[in-house]
């Protein structure tokens, strides 16, 4: 090698104070980015398990009026899981109740409700 090709070798083989900086700022932006997104997935799967924990709350209750069958459907309510639960049954027709559940419960302080509607018969 000669001594101008030294040189040029030596001047090509670091990294610059501000190449340095550039690189550090992108990865920095990228890993704020990381953050929220697991911080938004977290409390997504918060809201999610809360809903389906109220959803299994109002399927029991369901399937506790149907069992009772047509003539032992009645009003009820009651607290589960932080959910408040409430039965209703009313008369639709000759031989035919509507048995009507509703959950609520809260998230994120704000109120959330699910209605089950089932139909039983005198048969």
């Amino acid at each position: 090698m000669t001594k101008r090709t030294r040189w040029l070798a030596k001047a090509e083989a670091g990294v610059t104070l501000v190449e340095l900086m550039v690189v550090l700022v992108v990865i920095a932006v990228g890993l704020l980015a990381l953050s929220a997104v697991q911080t938004h997935s977290s409390s997504d799967v918060y809201a999610t398990g809360r809903r389906t924990r109220a959803m299994a709350v109002a399927e029991n209750q369901m399937e506790q009026a149907r069992a009772l069958g047509y003539a032992g459907a009645v009003a009820d309510s009651g607290t589960t899981d932080n959910c408040t639960w409430n039965t209703r049954v009313d008369s639709v027709g000759t031989g035919l109740n509507r048995i009507t559940v509703t959950v609520n419960w809260t998230e994120s302080g704000a109120p959330r409700t699910i209605h089950l509607l089932d139909l039983v018969s005198t048969r």
